[in-house]
C-alpha cells in the first residue's frame, strides 16, 4: 500500500511532468506544454455529482494534453518498438479499421481526439482507475474536441468538451456540468488487452505512435510502476471502499441503464478478469433488462461484452471458439464473432451486436462508483 508522503510524490511528479501548469500571484493561471492550457474549471456550480467529493488534480485544463493530431504506424515497424509485450493497449474497431492506442502513451495524455472515415471519436484513458471508453464526438450535430479539465470524481477522470466547456463524468458516461449536464455519451465498443496478444490478433493495424509533439517518458509509467500493483492504494480517497478484491484488481462492468437526473441508481454488475480462465470463456447474463454475453480470457487479460442480439436478429445462443483470435465465438446460425462483436463469417458478416455500457477498470473504482453493483459468481 502506498503511503500518503508516497502519494503525494506521486501527485507532486505527475504535476510536474503532465503539465507543469502554475497558478501566479494574483492568481492567474500560467505555463502548461498545451495550446489550451492555462484555465482553471471551478468546483462550484450545478454539479450532477457530488461536488464536495470533485478534486482538482493540480494541473489546470489541459495541463494534461490531449493528442489532437495522433500520429500512427503499423504493427512491426521500428516506432512500435518501445511498446513491453505485457503493457495494455487498448483497441477500436470501426467499419474495416483497427487501431491500437497503448498505455505507455494514452496515460500521459488521457484522451486522444481521433478520426476513422466520417466517424469523429475520442479515446479517454483514466490512469488512476484504469477505465478506457470511446465517445462519439458529435455533440448536437457539431464536431467537437474533448480535453482534461484537471478535475477528478472519485479518482476518475473528468474531461470537458471544448465547444461548450461543459463537464463529463468519464466512467459515469454522461454530462455532469454545463449545457450538456445529463446528456448521455455515445461509446464505441473497446478492448484492453496485452501488447502480446494485440500484435498477434491484429498484425495489420495501426499503432498510436510516440509522436505526440510533447516530451514524456512513454517507456516509463504515469504514475509509477508500483501504482499498477494489485495491492496498492488509490491516489485520493476512497468513499465506498470494498475489500472483497484487491483494489487494483481489474473486472470488466456493465451498467445496465443510463444514469438519469434522478439519481436512481441502475443495475451494475462485473466480472473479475482474473476468473475467466485460461482461453475463450463465455457468459451469458442478464443484467436489468439487457440480455448480454460476456467474453474472457485470463491469460490474454481481457474481457468485452454486447446484448445478444444485432439490430435485425433475435437473441443469439453463444459458443467459445478457442485458438481463433480475434473470433472469440459462434451461435446457432452459423455466425462467427469476433472481439469488436463484428460478424466476420456466416449469414450476419457485416452485422454487429448491439453495444452496452460497459468498460473494464480497476474493482476499486468501479465499487466506489457503483457501490449497489453485484459480483458475477461462476
Amino acid at each position: 500500500m502506498l503511503s500518503t508522503i508516497k502519494r503525494i510524490l506521486i501527485l507532486l511528479l505527475g504535476i510536474g511532468i503532465f503539465g507543469c501548469t502554475m497558478v501566479s500571484e494574483n492568481g492567474e493561471s500560467v505555463g502548461g506544454d498545451s495550446p489550451f492550457s492555462g484555465r482553471w474549471f471551478s468546483r462550484s456550480g450545478n454539479w450532477l455529482i457530488p461536488n464536495d467529493e470533485i478534486v482538482d488534480g493540480g494541473a489546470g485544463a489541459d495541463g494534461i494534453p490531449s493528442i489532437d493530431d495522433p500520429q500512427f504506424q503499423p504493427v512491426g515497424s521500428p516506432a512500435t518498438e518501445y511498446i513491453a509485450d505485457r503493457r495494455l493497449v487498448i483497441g477500436i474497431k470501426i467499419g474495416e479499421t483497427v487501431r491500437a492506442y497503448p498505455h505507455q502513451v494514452i496515460a500521459w495524455h488521457e484522451i486522444v481526439n481521433d478520426q476513422i472515415g466520417n466517424t469523429n471519436f475520442a479515446l479517454t484513458y483514466c490512469p488512476l482507475t484504469g477505465t478506457a471508453s470511446g465517445w462519439d464526438r458529435t455533440v448536437n450535430g457539431e464536431v467537437t474536441e474533448f480535453g482534461v479539465s484537471g478535475l477528478l470524481f472519485r479518482n476518475n477522470l473528468i474531461p470537458y468538451d471544448r465547444n461548450s466547456n461543459s463537464l463529463y463524468s468519464q466512467m459515469q458516461l454522461r454530462g455532469v456540468r454545463g449545457d450538456h449536464s445529463g446528456r448521455q455519451v455515445t461509446a464505441y465498443p473497446l478492448i484492453q488487452t496485452t501488447w502480446e496478444t494485440w500484435k498477434k490478433m491484429y498484425p495489420n493495424s495501426q499503432v498510436l505512435t510516440t509522436n505526440t509533439g510533447f516530451d514524456r517518458d512513454y517507456h516509463g509509467y504515469a504514475y509509477g510502476q508500483e501504482y499498477l500493483e494489485e495491492r496498492s492504494e488509490a491516489l485520493f480517497p476512497i468513499k465506498h471502499r470494498d475489500n472483497s478484491f484487491f483494489n487494483k484488481e481489474r473486472v470488466h462492468g456493465i451498467i445496465g441503464g443510463p444514469i438519469d437526473e434522478s439519481g436512481e441508481p441502475p443495475p451494475v454488475r462485473v466480472f473479475v478478469i482474473e476468473q475467466f480462465g485460461a482461453g475463450v470463456n463465455l457468459v451469458h447474463d442478464q443484467v436489468g433488462d439487457l440480455p448480454v454475453i460476456v467474453a474472457g480470457s485470463t491469460i490474454d487479460q481481457y474481457a468485452v461484452s454486447f446484448m445478444r442480439r444485432t439490430e435485425t436478429s433475435d437473441i443469439l445462443e453463444f459458443t467459445a471458439v478457442q485458438d481463433s483470435l480475434p473470433v472469440i465465438m459462434k451461435d446457432q446460425e452459423g455466425n462467427r464473432w469476433d472481439l469488436f462483436g463484428y460478424a466476420v463469417e456466416g449469414p450476419r458478416k457485416g452485422e454487429r451486436l448491439i453495444p452496452v455500457r460497459s468498460y473494464s477498470g480497476y474493482w476499486f473504482a468501479w465499487h466506489d462508483f457503483y457501490p449497489h453493483l453485484e459480483v458475477y459468481q461462476q
